[in-house]
């Protein structure tokens, strides 16, 4: 038993805030025959060159953050009298808000084509973090403890959740052509390596306010029940205090852990295919050397308010040691340098495609991730261009946190034997970032050769078996 720790809070809010604010990288999808990469979505989709490497510093970045609720352009408003239009902000809330990333750096790629299969190996370092914010906390902070738009009085907090986690990835895929090249189908087994983790699993918390006539005091009472914070790896041992710049390096590789994704793609027939993957099948176990587990029990806390101005000017901080007494005499229940396994958040990704013409196509997918007992869900559609190994096009709309409008690009140009990818999946963030909801971008440079497609051009044209060869059983 001990006092509560701080740290633990801080490290998980601020670890969420620097990184999230996240949508799914849909648009590699698009880009399948041309980057190596997006093997990384499905490990049956194989790309057209024979050989491919990315190196440290060139493989490429994918930043990857969005947020369903607002937009700088809301925030900024202005109401007639030139005040914030808060109404306006608070109109645009969701039941739930939700904030996400998912953010990739590439450290390391090598992939093999043969005529038929696809060998690829891949290290990969990840940090992703998604959180949910109640409506009632924003309408609290806007509107204030005696407002009438708070109906009873009553918020409910209980839909607050935050987690992140960092870690790297290193995978060794393999896709194969199967049922007469109709049918590809992949795996990819990865071993994890965690570096940090910070979850606060439910924060089930009420606050009354007496915001109307029937319901207003000369208090206010906060009501939380118990809730639990778990922090391993770097977050781990800062928590703990365990601060050196060794207990910090030790935590980057003590943590162990392994993955699957899985793949497949079927050719109905000569212009429809459908693909599907479902990635992230996985667990990590943080070492017992650098976790910390605190249940922080029930408690309750009523203030009657206090005067601002004197709060910032610090002449009144009796509210503030008020509370800090309160929480003070909890008696947190704190474990330290205890194993546990986590498990990654799976991912689906399923589809369909039409050839329109030798080089263009035509392409819907859906995507969804489980979080917290909830499905997340995103529709794409998309037009892919492509001019051989050379140059690739692909242009996506995506619905996604209730948003319609959300398009997507990229391109990847081969400059033998560089090729340059860049792409994003919300092209508004970059034409217009008052109006964005999302950040997106990816850009790297890999190393290229060879068209697996030249040689079963020249296998079809040797072959015997020719209209004018073929016997058809008939005279």
């Amino acid at each position: 038993m001990r006092k509560i720790n701080y740290s633990a809070l801080i490290i998980l809010f601020f670890w969420n805030v620097s990184v999230s604010l996240a949508q799914s990288d849909m648009i590699s999808y698009g880009l399948y025959k041309t980057l190596p990469q997006a093997n990384n979505l499905n490990p049956a989709m194989l790309p057209d060159y024979k050989f491919s490497i990315g190196l440290p510093g060139l493989s490429g970045v994918h930043v990857n953050t969005a947020q369903n609720f607002t937009n700088l352009e809301l925030l900024t408003s202005t109401d007639e009298a030139g005040n914030i239009n808060t109404a306006n902000i608070l109109d645009n809330l969701k039941r739930n808000n939700r904030l996400s990333s998912n953010n990739t750096v590439n450290l390391f790629h090598v992939g093999v084509r043969g005529l038929t299969s696809y060998t690829a190996f891949s290290v990969n370092t990840r940090a992703i973090a998604r959180t949910s914010l109640p409506q009632e906390f924003f309408q609290f902070v806007a509107l204030g403890n005696a407002s009438d738009q708070l109906e009873d009085g009553l918020l409910d907090l209980s839909r607050f959740s935050t987690k992140a986690i960092g870690y790297t990835e290193i995978g060794l895929s393999h896709g194969r052509e199967i049922l007469g090249g109709k049918m590809t189908a992949g795996v990819r087994i990865k071993y994890l390596i965690g570096h940090a983790y910070a979850d606060l699993n439910s924060f089930d918390a009420s606050l009354r306010t007496y915001g109307n006539e029937e319901f207003r005091g000369d208090s206010i009472e906060m009501n939380i029940n118990q809730f639990d914070v778990r922090t391993a790896g770097i977050a781990g041992a800062l928590v703990n205090g365990q601060d050196q710049s060794e207990d910090i390096r030790g935590s980057l590789l003590s943590n162990g852990g392994f993955g699957l994704d899985l793949g497949a793609t079927y050719e109905f027939s000569r212009k429809i295919q459908f693909f599907a993957s479902l990635n992230d099948l996985g667990f990590i176990n943080w070492n017992q050397q650098f976790t910390n587990q605190q249940t922080v029990p029930s408690f309750q806390y009523k203030f009657s308010g206090v005067d601002v101005v004197e709060l910032i000017n610090g002449e009144d901080l009796s509210i503030i040691n008020d509370f800090d007494s309160t929480v003070s005499n909890l008696e947190v229940q704190e474990t330290r340098n205890e194993s546990f396994a986590t498990s990654l958040t799976a991912r689906l990704y399923a589809g369909a495609s039409y050839q329109l013409s030798r080089r263009q196509t035509a392409s819907a997918l859906l995507y969804s991730e489980l979080y917290r007992g909830q499905l997340i869900p995103a529709f794409t559609a998309m037009y892919n261009f492509q001019g051989g190994t050379f140059f690739n096009f692909a242009f996506s709309a995506t619905m996604m946190n209730g948003r319609v409008n959300n398009f997507g690009t990229g391109l990847t140009l081969n400059l033998l034997p560089f090729q340059i990818v860049l792409a994003t999946n919300d092209l508004f963030s970059i034409l217009d970032p008052k109006k964005a909801r999302a950040a997106d971008f990816r850009f790297g440079i890999n190393h290229t050769f060879g068209n697996v497609n030249k040689g079963k051009s020249r296998a079809k044209k040797n072959s015997k078996n020719t209209i004018d060869t073929i016997d058809l059983g008939i005279d």
